[in-house]
Formats: structure tokens, C-alpha cells, sequence
């Protein structure tokens, strides 16, 4: 059968054009027009970018970043130099850092000797940084000291750069100390009538006195507290505050030098020298001997001695029971 039978209205083209093929020519397009034909033909110029807008943003941001950095530094200015301090004075490739360790008792002028042989810092240096004000410490009667900060400089593991500023060394020694001393204790030194300067001075002597037992610093502080208690002219008694002085004569010019001497009026805390606690700390004790200070045991002692080995404390009331104590300890 014819498939024309099928539809007469068939059409040959219609099924060519289905299939894509028209005989018939598709219409040309005129090709798009460059930028420049269109603006021939516009007869306008493009508009040029404005700039000043941008300007004007980038200068209000660029005065909001100066104000912003003028309040930060003013905000963190002090940080950031505390952080500076805390760099070693001189940096190249060989700083490194040392860990030393300072004894409790032990004197500004040991603690100098020490960092000079690990590194830290000269001697001379710390002896000088030591001996000058530092904020924060409050000494109502500086006097005539061996060195100012002298208990102060609070023993402790600490670890510094080599090369060191002698100045940074003081502030780790005394930041330390400032963050042991508690409102609590320096209440307690108050309300017995003393400056903490004064309670640091006395906290030193008791050190010295309990080098071979701490343990024994509350009862040896109740001694002190009961010569002074009657009277802040009472004589203390305590050999260790010569000894401090002996033991570094050389540097202060010999035991025979006019420094020496002038020291020893308030140093030396027996008849006809020193009343009372001498003019300042006589080493850097650590927190137990600081704490007896402002804590003494209550007892009626007015008398203490040793034996030859330091280690066996004997107490007396009375000035015919310390004379036998010295006879049972077997000193002359």
C-alpha cells in the first residue's frame, strides 16, 4: 500500500525541515558592532571611571587604622616594653638561656658571684642594679645599706638569658618577691607595729640564725619579737649581722677601711653598736623565715644558743639558764 494513501496532505518539506533539511537559506545576521562602531554610532564617549570616592574610603581608613594604633599603644604600651625588658641585652646566634639556683640566706653578694659564673650578668653589674630604687618597694628608712634591694632579691630556681641586662635579673628576683608577700602578711607586720621593710630585716637575721634548721625559725623570731617588745631600743644580740659584714669585707675595701667601720655602727647589732634591728635585711630569706617574722611561737625565751654543729637549739627565760645551756651544748 502507497503510504501517501495514508495522509494526503502530506508535504516532502515539512518532513525535510523536521529533520534539518530545509532547503530553504536561514536569514544572515549582521555581525555585532565593535565597542568602537557602537560608539560611532552612539556619537557619546564612555564615562571615565570617578576615583575620588575610593580616595576619600582609603583616607577615613587610613586615619582609623592611626587612631586605632595610638590607642593600642597606649593601652599595651607598658606590656610590650615589659616584654622588650624581658629579652636578653645583647641577641645573636649564641644566646641561649641557663637555669641557676640561689640558696635561701644567700646575700646580694653571693647571688652577683653566682650569676657571673653561670653567664648572666657581670658581678659588678647586679651590684649596682641592686643597690638602686626599684618601683613597687617601699623602704621608708633606707640608712646607709650595703645594698639597697638586700632581701629583696627573693632565692629561687630561675632561669635567664645569657648576656643578660643586670637591670632584667633585679626585676625577675624582685617580681618574684612581690608575688610571695601576701596583703595577709603584710597586714600581720602591721598590726605589730612594723614596716614590711622592717619584718624583711628581721625575717634575714632569723634566717641566718636557722641555716641548719628552719624549723626552728618561729621559736628563735619569739626571742627577737620579746627582747623588742619592751623597747625598740633593746640591743638584738645577733653575731650574724657581723658576719655579714666580714664575710665580704674585700669587696667593701677590708675589715680595717673607714666603709667598713661606718658600717659596723648599723650593722653590728651588740653593746655600743646597733639598738634595735640594724639598718637593713642582712641576706634574702626565703618565705618560711618571712613568715616566722610576722608569726613568732608565743614563749617567754629571751635567750638562744647553738651548738658547735649549728643543728641542736637550746632556749632559756632567764640569763643563769642560758649560761647552763651553753655549759650542756659544750661551748666556753
Amino acid at each position: 500500500m502507497d503510504n501517501k494513501d495514508l495522509n494526503d496532505d502530506f508535504d516532502i518539506k515539512q518532513y525535510e525541515k523536521y529533520f534539518g533539511k530545509s532547503e530553504e537559506t536561514p536569514e544572515k545576521t549582521e555581525p555585532v558592532k565593535q565597542y568602537e562602531d557602537i560608539q560611532s554610532d552612539s556619537g557619546k564617549k564612555p564615562k571615565k571611571f570617578n576615583k575620588t570616592p575610593f580616595l576619600i574610603i582609603i583616607i577615613i581608613l587610613f586615619i582609623a587604622i592611626i587612631v586605632a594604633g595610638i590607642f593600642l599603644v597606649r593601652a599595651f604600651g607598658s606590656r610590650i616594653n615589659n616584654y622588650k625588658e624581658d629579652l636578653p641585652t645583647i641577641i645573636n646566634t649564641e644566646a641561649s638561656t641557663v637555669r641557676v639556683t640561689f640558696p635561701e640566706g644567700f646575700t646580694v653578694y653571693q647571688i652577683g658571684q653566682r650569676l657571673e659564673e653561670n653567664g648572666v650578668c657581670s658581678a659588678q653589674d647586679f651590684y649596682t642594679a641592686a643597690n638602686s630604687p626599684f618601683e613597687g618597694v617601699e623602704i621608708p628608712d633606707r640608712g646607709d645599706r650595703v645594698f639597697l634591694l638586700e632581701g629583696y632579691i627573693f632565692p629561687d630556681t630561675y632561669d635567664f638569658f645569657k648576656n643578660e641586662s643586670a637591670q632584667n635579673v633585679v626585676k625577675k628576683f624582685v617580681n618574684n618577691y612581690k608575688s610571695k608577700i601576701t596583703p595577709e602578711i603584710e597586714e600581720k607586720a602591721k598590726s605589730l607595729g612594723y614596716s614590711m621593710d622592717e619584718m624583711l630585716t628581721l625575717a634575714s637575721i632569723i634566717q641566718k640564725e636557722c641555716d641548719k634548721d628552719i624549723d626552728e625559725c618561729k621559736n628563735v623570731s619569739s626571742v627577737f619579737h620579746n627582747r623588742l617588745k619592751n623597747s625598740r631600743d633593746s640591743y638584738l644580740g645577733s653575731d650574724v649581722t657581723y658576719f655579714y659584714l666580714k664575710n665580704m669585707a674585700d669587696y667593701l675595701g677590708g675589715k680595717d677601711s673607714e666603709r667598713f667601720d661606718a658600717l659596723l655602727l648599723n650593722y653590728y647589732t651588740y653593746n655600743k653598736y646597733r639598738k634595735g634591728l640594724p639598718s637593713g635585711p642582712i641576706c634574702n630569706p626565703g618565705i618560711k623565715a618571712i613568715t616566722a617574722a610576722v608569726e613568732p611561737n608565743e614563749t617567754g625565751y629571751q635567750f638562744f644558743l647553738t651548738d658547735k654543729s649549728g643543728e641542736n637549739f637550746y632556749y632559756a627565760e632567764t640569763y643563769e639558764k642560758h649560761l647552763q645551756n651553753a655549759k650542756d651544748a659544750g661551748l666556753n
